[in-house]
């Protein structure tokens, strides 16, 4: 069909009808759509989810998240004491309400988003007036009527990334929307839609959220680290499972993604109980061959598969295995490249060495407080090895973990990650780990009676299982599945909570350094007393 377009445009163009114009492609960048709180009741009753985000703590912090939120304009030049009281009662609704967000990109470089949301009478005078003075804050004048929507239209400041900003009221829905000058296609479209329909995009019934986000189109405006990931576009689900939440996110590969399934090979002497975590990941070789061959290793063949796991004996009990073939030389690759990488990078960091025996082929880190990490090659009885690692000395051996733990993943032929842990016992264990890391870094730790500390130290009581899987559903198709009273594991809490908390929140997640201690000057300082 592309052919045909394409050959028909040369034709005319030959026959001189009408100048060319350059088709522009449009793709949505990013869309988020939440169906309200009454959503999630009729999907399910999700009762232990809805009985932690009742909790104190989790209100303290979620009331703190949105004090802070409002005050983030003034990222853009805005002064935080006079926008925050005109934005704050606003988020609340936003996130007690139906919503939907677009963005959108034309061509290569014009993009346009917007914002409806569903508001009851009493709610819409308030946005409008607010909204308005916040505009005219940031734009410093006073907007011009737009006859096609009956809103009003400011013009954006420079560097913004948008030309102009609308806001409008349809029905029960209010409109806010950015973009090019002259061109308001997805404003109207949406407006367009509402009239007809009596809303911006179709009701949902299974779920009570969704995000999509088209990672590959999105590839030149992430961070570095980001981008290297090379994510495919994936688009999320959010339901319930009983008591919890379910996260069920599709990934949609632009190409096929050539995923075969492998024997899975476990270290079973060396997993034991009291077993809190543990997860497996295979088919993974073409994602490693590439930083491999950065760092320099040689180690043929690429390993395929690895699989982790965590005790409740200790909070650095964490272990993890890779089946190598031959796990000695395999080893002595590893001596050969990694210690003398870390060592060159770590140094002034008060972060230790990484020492390699000179009677035995492993990595020991020395010099570290608290943990004695270590890497070294294992071979199980029937002859298969292994790079064992682990922040700690392994439990001595005594009773395995149960078969249903086993069988759970072997039953599975599609099943290319697998992760269980035991919520409140992770979070424990990593929140100490962080501290660590932070005192590691010359940082400021967290203090405990913030808010997301308390809320961390309620989740290590309350919160049990937490289950992910990553299957294949198509060439070119996977589905992740997250079935969680919240939808996190214990170390994205430990991370979000201390994102909540950083002083630059949302803009940073840099945490100040620890204060150098006051010496006392020459003048000021008492000598001692010869005696």
């Amino acid at each position: 069909m592309r052919r045909y377009i394409l050959l028909g445009a040369v034709l005319l163009g030959l026959a001189g009808c009408g100048s060319k114009e350059k088709a522009e492609t449009t793709r949505i960048l990013l869309h988020w759509h939440f169906a309200g709180p009454g959503a999630l009741e009729q999907v399910s009753d999700p009762t232990e989810t809805k009985r932690l985000w009742s909790r104190p703590e989790t209100r303290a912090l979620w009331n703190q998240t949105l004090d802070k939120l409002a005050r983030a304009p003034r990222h853009w030049g805005l002064d935080p004491n006079a926008t925050a009281p005109l934005l704050r009662p606003l988020l609340s609704d936003l996130f007690e309400t139906e919503h939907a967000f677009q963005w959108l990109e034309r061509g290569a470089e014009e993009t346009e988003w917007i914002l409806a949301v569903r508001l009851a009478a009493e709610k819409r005078g308030r946005w409008q007036t607010n909204l308005y003075q916040v505009l005219r804050s940031w734009t410093r004048q006073d907007p011009a009527p737009d006859p096609a929507s009956g809103g009003w239209r400011w013009t954006a400041p420079a560097g913004s990334g948008v030309e102009q900003i609308l806001v409008a009221l349809r029905e029960d829905w209010l409109l806010m929307a950015g973009g090019p000058r002259g061109n308001g296609s997805l404003a109207r479209a949406w407006l367009r839609e509402i009239q007809a329909r009596h809303r911006p995009v179709p009701p949902s019934t299974q779920h009570w959220a969704r995000l999509r986000v088209d990672w590959p189109a999105l590839a030149r405006r992430l961070p570095p680290w980001l981008r290297d990931l090379d994510l495919p576009l994936t688009d999320t689900l959010a339901t319930t499972s009983g008591e919890r939440l379910q996260f069920r996110t599709e990934l949609q590969f632009a190409q096929p993604h050539g995923w075969q399934p492998v024997p899975w090979l476990f270290p079973s002497n060396l997993i034991r109980e009291p077993l809190v975590g543990f997860c497996a990941m295979r088919g993974i070789a073409p994602r490693l061959q590439p930083w491999m061959e950065r760092a320099g290793l040689k180690i043929s063949p690429t390993p395929n598969q690895f699989c982790a796991w965590s005790l409740a004996s200790a909070p650095f009990q964490i272990f993890a295995a890779v089946p190598v073939n031959d796990p000695t030389n395999t080893m002595r690759e590893l001596c050969r490249v990694l210690p003398p990488w870390f060592n060159t990078n770590s140094q002034g960091r008060a972060l230790g060495w990484w020492v390699v025996p000179t009677n035995f082929p492993a990595i020991i880190w020395d010099g570290m407080p608290f943990f004695g990490a270590f890497c070294r090659p294992v071979s199980e009885p029937a002859g298969q090895g292994f790079i064992f690692a682990g922040l700690f000395p392994n439990n001595a051996k005594s009773q395995p973990p149960p078969p249903a733990l086993y069988e759970e993943i072997l039953s599975r032929t599609n099943l290319v990650y697998y992760d269980w842990e035991l919520g409140g016992e992770r979070v424990r264990s990593w929140q100490l780990l962080s501290q660590v890391a932070l005192l590691l870094a010359d940082r400021q730790q967290l203090a405990p009676t913030t808010a997301g500390a308390r809320w961390m130290s309620m989740l290590t009581t309350n919160v049990a299982n937490v289950g992910t899987s990553l299957v294949v559903t198509g060439p070119r198709t996977m589905l992740l599945t997250r079935t969680a009273p919240l939808g996190l594991t214990g170390l994205e809490s430990v991370l979000l909570a201390h994102w909540l908390e950083a002083p630059g929140f949302p803009w940073s997640w840099d945490w100040p350094a620890m204060p150098q201690p006051k010496r006392r000057s020459a003048t000021n300082a008492t000598p001692r007393q010869a005696r």
